[in-house]
């Protein structure tokens, strides 16, 4: 992850209160995780696309600023949603990232595949993006 974009990201966790632990020992498929109770995330420094890492951290940041309580997701086996939690937290996690790119980016070259690229973004949210820029562009 780039110095500048993770300076961003912990910038907002400091404002946020929210502490960031990097796990050493973690399987490359372990996923990261946020505690809302503790205001925690846990990222894997391991993990097999490195790439990743900025938005995976924009992702859990979203979580605990949402107020999801992930916790729930790996405990109770009969819990329904988190597929539309984890939708509306990538929605989030677009909405921290947005500023950054387009302060680092000249308006004219702002493009949003770009931006997914950038940030390993998955392509299905690409229409979200597009809001999400326009939004930031007319306020």
């Amino acid at each position: 992850m780039r110095s500048d974009i993770k300076d961003y990201l912990y910038n907002i966790c400091n404002k946020e209160n929210i502490r960031v632990v990097w796990l050493e020992n973690l399987s490359p498929y372990t996923p990261p995780s946020a505690s809302f109770e503790h205001r925690c995330i846990v990222m894997n420094p391991n993990w097999h696309n490195k790439f990743e890492f900025t938005f995976q951290l924009a992702h859990e940041i979203a979580h605990i600023l949402r107020g999801d309580e992930t916790d729930m997701c790996f405990y109770d086996t009969s819990f329904k949603n988190k597929a539309g939690i984890e939708y509306q937290t990538n929605l989030m996690a677009v909405k921290i990232l947005t500023p950054f790119y387009c302060k680092e980016t000249e308006k004219e070259d702002v493009n949003v595949y770009s931006f997914m690229n950038s940030y390993c973004i998955p392509k299905y949210l690409d229409e979200a993006i597009k809001e999400e820029f326009i939004g930031y562009y007319t306020g």
